[in-house]
């Protein structure tokens, strides 16, 4: 698919740096790059426990992968996911509907 953000100094970019769009399942951040890269976050606060923050996780790179991502062109520079409390509880194809119009709307400012 394409690379992850690892580097703490590259999440701090992102966060200060990037666009930000606000879902009812997640926060996307968004810092235009040369090479495409994303993370996902869950954090024990938001979600929960370490079952409920893999599950997260994974629909969020589920997501990611529905919507197509840097693959396919979409979108170049740094994605960073933060799921939400109500993650667990939205439907699938609602919550890929939220991404994609929120991808579409940072990705046209």
């Amino acid at each position: 698919m394409f690379g992850t953000l690892t580097r703490q100094a590259d999440f701090a970019a992102v966060y200060a740096q990037g666009r930000k769009r606000v879902g009812k399942s997640f926060v996307l951040f968004y810092l235009p790059h040369a090479e495409s890269r994303y993370a996902v976050v869950a954090s024990k606060k938001a979600i929960g426990n370490a079952v409920r923050r893999n599950r997260a996780k994974r629909l969020l790179r589920e997501l990611l992968r529905a919507v197509g991502g840097a693959g396919q062109g979409i979108w170049a520079g740094h994605l960073l996911l933060v799921a939400r409390a109500g993650i667990l509880q939205n439907d699938f194809t609602e919550t890929r509907g939220e991404l994609e119009r929120c991808l579409k709307k940072l990705l046209s400012v």
